[in-house]
């Protein structure tokens, strides 16, 4: 049985976003179960959970339970960010 590792990130807009308030509304209320789907792939027992930032409805704290390793889930958090713009930073 793999070990699973916990990794908490902040998912935000950066201020000079190119996107509009309703794609960004439309990334952020779909954010868990777009990383679920990505993470599935590779381990099907990964877990997300997205909640709301102290800093406005452009940011998301979002807390994952994988198996995968860092590279792993770099990769993945890096095709995400590229994809839809957002910033993804590692809180622990």
């Amino acid at each position: 049985m793999s070990q699973k590792t916990n990794f908490s990130f902040e998912v935000l807009y950066p201020a000079q976003s190119d996107t509009t308030q309703a794609q960004r509304d439309e990334v952020m209320s779909s954010l868990g179960t777009a990383l679920q789907a990505l993470l599935a792939a590779d381990d099907s027992a990964a877990t997300v959970v997205v909640s709301d930032s102290h800093k406005g409805s452009d940011n998301k704290i979002v807390e994952l339970v994988t198996t995968l390793q860092d590279p792993q889930i770099a990769k993945i958090l890096k095709a995400f960010s590229d994809q839809h713009g957002v910033t993804i930073n590692a809180l622990e």
